[in-house]
């Protein structure tokens, strides 16, 4: 049995109200909104700079007004959204009464529309609603469209905002868009480095909530699914950029949006401190992280294993070791690197960003409990870049007192 249910607090199960997919979808978003009741009045549309410029907005904005709805756009979207970005999107949203909030674009787009959908309809600023939110008036309706192909930021409860520098989460229910669209024509001209690392994020996000503790049988299947055509399309979706593998794998991010019910565990621990230490793309720290969180929470029970196993071998092993190394593998074809010294981390830093690690990301969910030593031992493989020196080690938080210099168990 892959899990019991009973007890384990598992949460609701979230989606989107309607998922609209294939190429050319986004010009019927706006129709979709009106369907489920929203009123025909202005909708912001907050979006990626670069996917401006590209005219990618086009299609949507379109659709838009020929349901009825006005439009305005804020593209200040450059990075990672800061909360003075989401002050300025928000007072535009507030002086307009919006009737909707579009985010078009990666997840930072995504992430700062689900803020200012919050702001649009509620006082204060964004720093006062850190953490879990129960807005006390509904959040404005959502419209979530992801020209990336693996943050499932339009699948998930999930908003990350800069706030005085630090990264900050709000999590609320209503952050799950009643539309989400996924266009398979806003992801064709992708460069192949945005693909494969958000892909890799996709594929960290599904194997990760398998882990959890908190998944249940709708979030395996989902990640199941997802993990499968990952691994299986993704190397042809970057390196050749094949339009039909590129939709799959948009596909396939979502539903690893839709797992993320469950959580993610140690993996996405580990690649947020890897980024604070060495900026990059947060799937490209993802990608650095997941074989050795897979080593971390080698203990989960044998029948789950196998299953993780089989799903990103294609069937090839039930060995958790093998996943770990087919991961490993598909990052290092895709170009990603593959160490913290590759990145310009001094081994110097391993011990602080083992308790940064454990302190700032704590993860109840992660099947083995999180410690500073064991995490800290997990990170000096990982500095050398050796998967297989990770599954040697002694991962218990008080180890054999006489280890060798390099963290492996004598």
């Amino acid at each position: 049995m892959l899990l019991d249910l009973a007890g384990t607090g598992a949460p609701a199960f979230l989606a989107p109200r309607q998922v609209l997919t294939g190429a050319g979808s986004a010009a019927t978003a706006g129709a979709a909104l009106r369907s489920w009741g929203v009123a025909p009045g202005r909708v912001l549309v907050v979006a990626d700079r670069v996917v401006s410029e590209a005219g990618l907005l086009a299609t949507v904005v379109g659709g838009l007004a020929d349901a009825g709805f006005g439009v305005t756009v804020f593209d200040e979207v450059a990075g990672e959204p800061t909360d003075t970005v989401v002050a300025r999107a928000a007072e535009l949203a507030r002086a307009h009464a919006v009737s909707a909030v579009a985010g078009v674009g990666g997840g930072s787009a995504l992430d700062l529309a689900k803020a200012v959908a919050l702001l649009a309809t509620n006082t204060g600023g964004i720093a006062d609603w850190v953490g879990v939110v129960e807005p006390p008036v509904p959040v404005a309706p959502l419209l979530l469209v992801p020209t990336t192909t693996g943050t499932g930021s339009e699948a998930t409860r999930i908003s990350m905002i800069t706030i005085g520098g630090a990264k900050s989460i709000l999590s609320c229910a209503q952050f799950v868009p009643l539309v989400a669209v996924l266009d398979a024509d806003l992801v064709a001209d992708l460069p192949a480095a945005v693909v494969a690392s958000t892909g890799m994020d996709a594929i960290a996000h599904g194997v990760e909530s398998m882990l959890s503790t908190t998944r249940t049988a709708l979030t395996l299947a989902v990640a199941t699914e997802a993990v499968a055509i990952l691994t299986a399309s993704l190397e042809r979706a970057a390196l050749d950029g094949d339009r039909a593998a590129r939709g799959r794998v948009l596909y396939a991010s979502h539903l690893s949006g839709l797992a993320l019910n469950a959580g993610v565990v140690l993996g996405h621990s580990l690649a947020y401190v890897i980024a604070r230490h060495a900026p990059m793309p947060h799937g490209t720290s993802c990608a650095l992280a997941l074989p050795y969180c897979l080593a971390y929470d080698r203990d989960v029970p044998e029948a789950l294993a196998a299953h993780i196993a089989r799903t990103v071998t294609a069937g090839e092993s039930t060995r958790l070791r093998a996943a770990a190394e087919r991961v490993d593998d598909l990052a290092q074809r895709l170009g990603l690197p593959r160490s913290l010294d590759a990145v310009g981390i001094s081994a110097d830093l391993l011990a602080q960003m083992a308790a940064e690690t454990v302190r700032d990301f704590p993860r109840p969910t992660n099947p083995v409990p999180m410690a500073t030593a064991p995490v800290h031992r997990l990170l000096t493989t990982m500095h050398r870049g050796s998967v297989d020196d990770a599954w040697e080690l002694d991962l218990t938080p008080n180890p054999d007192p006489n280890p060798t210099s390099d963290g492996v168990a004598a």
